[in-house]
């Protein structure tokens, strides 16, 4: 199940599996069938891009290595506007392996809800997957 819709940063696909959240994509996807959850979780994803939203309270079920998902939910408890270096994500989850911490960034399925966008490096914005462009985009809006 998915939903998509337009934002001022481009078009987004929400997709459920599992009853949770499973992916945000910045894409359009033509096929939809949407469900409540969906429906809740595009209107987060709205509020929090008009800075009107600082937490999302949404179920989530991202699927990846045990050690991805071991960053991701070190992730989700970075908060709104708080910036992070990987060497602070990898002192939190007792890791030096700061490259494979990057990778799991890369590979998060649900960015913007688990929060990667908020990890930087030690003396600059670091990467994303999705583009610097937009990673300062959605930095900006938390700090509004």
């Amino acid at each position: 199940m998915k939903i998509s819709f337009l934002t001022d940063l481009g078009p987004i696909t929400i997709e459920e599996e599992g009853g949770g959240i499973s992916s945000l994509l910045f894409s359009f996807s033509k096929s939809e069938e949407y469900t409540p959850l969906l429906l809740k979780a595009k209107t987060e994803v709205e509020e929090y891009l008009r800075g009107e939203r600082k937490e999302f309270d949404l179920p989530l079920s991202p699927k990846g290595t045990p050690f991805q998902e071991k960053v991701w939910r070190e992730l989700l408890k970075i908060k709104y506007g708080e910036r992070v270096s990987y060497g602070e994500i990898g002192e939190r989850i007792g890791s030096k392996a700061y490259r494979a911490i990057g990778n799991a960034c890369g590979k998060n399925p649900i960015p913007l809800i688990i929060p990667c966008h908020r990890v930087v490096g030690k003396n600059n914005l670091g990467g994303f997957s999705l583009g610097i462009e937009l990673k300062k985009k959605l930095l900006d809006i938390e700090n509004n």
